[in-house]
C-alpha cells in the first residue's frame, strides 16, 4: 500500500499502511503501521471517538485512515476518526 501523505484545505490527513502489531489498551488499541515507502506509524483507535465506526484491526490488514496526526518521539500518531 501507499506511505503516508498529508493534504491541505477540506480533506482531513490520511495514512495507508499494513498492520504490523496491536497493542490494546483501556479505551482501545494502538496499531503499528508500516507505509508502503517503509516507514513506520502508529494509528490510536479509541472505542469513545470512533463510536460506531470502530473496529478491530489484526497483523497483515492493509487499510487507509483519516483523522488528526501527532509527532511523539519522532514517529507520527493517527488519531484516527475513520477506517477504511
Amino acid at each position: 500500500m501507499l506511505g503516508l501523505f498529508s493534504c491541505t484545505g477540506d480533506r482531513p490527513f490520511s495514512a495507508q499502511g499494513t498492520v504490523q502489531g496491536i497493542e490494546y489498551g483501556k479505551d482501545g488499541y494502538t496499531a503499528q503501521l508500516k507505509g508502503a515507502d517503509g516507514k513506520a506509524f502508529d494509528a490510536v483507535i479509541s472505542r469513545v471517538k470512533m463510536q460506531n465506526g470502530y473496529r478491530e484491526l489484526k497483523a497483515g490488514d492493509e487499510v487507509e485512515l483519516f483523522g488528526d496526526t501527532i509527532h511523539l518521539d519522532g514517529k507520527v500518531r493517527v488519531l484516527v476518526n475513520r477506517i477504511e
